[in-house]
C-alpha cells in the first residue's frame, strides 16, 4: 500500500470511467470538466481518501473510490471557480491557460456546477446499492462529512475570507483561519472519510480528524515557503507577511510532529498516512 502510484493510478482510471460521455449536445461543458479534472493535478485528498481506508480496512477499494472521486470533483470545481475574473482572476494554473481562458467564464461556471453535481450524483447512486445497514450509516455519515467541510463552514468560508478584504487588512489569525477552512477542510474530511468508511469509532475519528487538521495546514505553509517571492502587492496572502522563514518552518514541523502524535493508539497497517505525509510538507526542503 506503500506503493502510491499504484493507488494513483487506479484512482485516475476510476475517475476516467465516470467521464465517458458520447458526443452528446453537452459536449463542451463536458470538455471544460474534463480539462481542469485531468490537467495534472496531484490528487493530494482523493490519495488521503483511499490511503486512510486502506490503513484501517482490507476491503476492496470500491467501497471508498466514489468518495474519493467525489473529493477531486469538488477540489476541481472551486479551484475553476477561484481563478475566475470575480474571485482570484487567475489566467494560468498548472502551467495551462485557466478553464474560463479557454472556454469562457460561463462555460467554466457551468463546469464548476457540474462537478459538484456529479460529486452528488456519485455519491448517491453508490449508496443507493449499499445493502449492510451498518455500511449505509457510514456512507451517509462520510457524505455528511465532505458537504460540511465544502461548504459555508468549511472551504467556501475560506474563500470568503480570502476574497472579503484586502491583503492590507489581514491579520496573522485571518491568514491562519482562512488557511483551516479553504485548503485545511477538505485535506481533513478526506482522511476522515476514508476513516469513517473503514469502520473506526468515533474516538479513532477524532484522532484521525486532528491528524488531517494539522497536516493540512502544515500543507498550506509549506506552499507559503515555495512561494516566498511572492510579491506582498499581489493581492494575495501569504503567511509569510506575518513570519519570517525559519519560523514558518518551524511551525510546520510543529503540526507535523503534532499530526503524527494525533495518530497515536491507532493500529495503522502500514504507517502510510505518515508517509504521505511526509512527502507533502517536506517540499521546500
Amino acid at each position: 500500500m506503500r506503493d502510491f502510484d499504484n493507488l494513483l493510478e487506479k484512482f485516475n482510471n476510476y475517475l476516467s470511467s465516470l467521464l465517458e460521455y458520447d458526443n452528446s449536445p453537452q459536449h463542451k461543458v463536458i470538455d471544460s470538466i474534463k480539462y481542469s479534472l485531468f490537467s495534472g493535478g496531484k490528487r493530494i485528498r482523493p490519495l488521503f481518501c483511499l490511503i486512510s481506508f486502506c490503513e484501517f480496512s482490507d476491503e476492496s477499494l470500491d467501497k471508498i473510490l466514489p468518495f474519493a472521486a467525489a473529493i477531486e470533483m469538488i477540489h476541481t470545481y472551486s479551484l475553476v471557480h477561484d481563478d475566475l475574473p470575480a474571485m482570484d482572476d487567475d489566467d494560468f494554473r498548472r502551467d495551462k491557460p485557466t478553464n474560463h481562458k479557454v472556454y469562457s467564464e460561463g462555460i467554466a461556471i457551468l463546469a464548476g456546477d457540474g462537478l459538484l453535481n456529479m460529486s452528488m450524483e456519485i455519491l448517491l447512486r453508490h449508496i443507493e446499492n449499499i445493502e449492510d445497514p451498518e455500511d449505509l450509516k457510514r456512507a451517509m455519515r462520510a457524505m455528511k462529512y465532505i458537504y460540511n467541510a465544502t461548504g459555508v463552514n468549511g472551504m467556501i468560508g475560506g474563500q470568503t475570507i480570502d476574497i472579503d478584504r484586502d491583503v492590507s487588512d489581514y491579520t496573522e489569525d485571518d491568514c491562519e483561519n482562512m488557511y483551516k477552512l479553504k485548503t485545511g477542510a477538505l485535506i481533513k474530511a478526506s482522511v476522515v472519510v476514508g476513516g469513517i468508511v473503514a469502520g473506526l469509532d468515533p474516538d479513532n475519528i477524532t484522532k484521525l480528524a486532528k491528524f488531517g487538521e494539522y497536516i493540512g495546514i502544515a500543507y498550506q505553509f509549506e506552499d507559503d515557503l515555495l512561494d516566498e517571492e511572492k510579491d506582498p502587492d499581489s493581492g494575495e496572502i501569504n503567511m509569510l507577511l506575518f513570519k519570517d522563514k525559519e519560523d514558518l518552518q518551524n511551525e510546520i514541523i510543529d503540526l507535523t510532529n503534532g499530526a503524527y502524535d494525533a495518530l497515536d493508539g491507532l493500529e495503522l497497517k502500514e504507517d502510510a498516512l505518515k508517509s504521505f505525509a511526509a512527502k507533502l510538507v517536506n517540499r521546500s526542503r
